[in-house]
């Protein structure tokens, strides 16, 4: 009897010292993204659209040098791309954005600088849900007789899958309660159910954090 009680309090004395530990803190910043498009063995990227990133985050030791930081984030994404040009027979613009509620998990790995600032590396999977977006489309073309035709296109269904999973790269410079990171998503998923054409998000971030408690 004893023996579970001892057990007891001494794996809620242990989760107690866990949880306070942890690290929380909150970040804002912009992001910068294209899609990495593929039509059997062609492929193109599309050009870099700008965006925003905001969230929460954690810090939660493993050892004395390792740490893992699960954040919650909302991730703007996107491309540009524009082909000819406006007012003549050929000018192709389109412009498309989504909005994921990500899951990075990344494993960190810390190198104490000083007392107060330490440079962390890390990498770890990132799990994403579409929540909503737009697709903006003007297209000019001549048809047979040689008449100019503008089409404008706008929906709000961004979306052919809303899962995405990708992988994380982190750089992350902490001093004091202030860091500020570096993250490149490389998307690991078709985004669309077409099995020949495959289109993956690719996405750099710059990041502004704050920790709620200084460790």
């Amino acid at each position: 009897m004893y023996k579970k009680i001892t057990l007891v309090l001494f794996s809620i004395l242990t989760c107690s010292l866990t949880f306070s530990q942890i690290n929380l803190g909150l970040k804002v910043g912009v992001t910068e993204s294209f899609l990495q498009d593929k039509v059997g063995s062609s492929s193109q990227n599309y050009n870099f659209r700008t965006g925003y990133q905001i969230g929460a985050f954690a810090e939660i030791p493993l050892n004395r040098n390792i740490s893992l930081h699960p954040s919650l984030q909302l991730t703007q994404k996107g491309f540009k791309k524009v082909e000819g040009t406006n007012g003549t027979a050929f000018y192709w613009n389109r412009n498309f954005w989504t909005s994921y509620l990500e899951l990075p998990l990344d494993v960190v790995y810390n190198f104490q600088l000083n007392q107060n600032a330490k440079i962390q590396v890390g990498t770890g999977p990132v799990f994403g849900i579409g929540l909503f977006g737009k697709n903006k489309t003007i297209i000019t073309g001549s048809d047979s007789a040689g008449q100019v035709h503008t089409e404008y296109w706008e929906g709000n269904d961004a979306f052919d899958k809303r899962f995405d999973l990708g992988w994380d790269f982190l750089l992350n410079f902490k001093c004091h309660r202030v860091s500020i990171s570096v993250n490149y998503n490389h998307g690991l998923f078709n985004l669309l159910t077409d099995g020949d054409h495959t289109a993956k998000n690719r996405s750099f971030a710059l990041t502004l954090g704050y920790l709620l408690k200084n460790k």
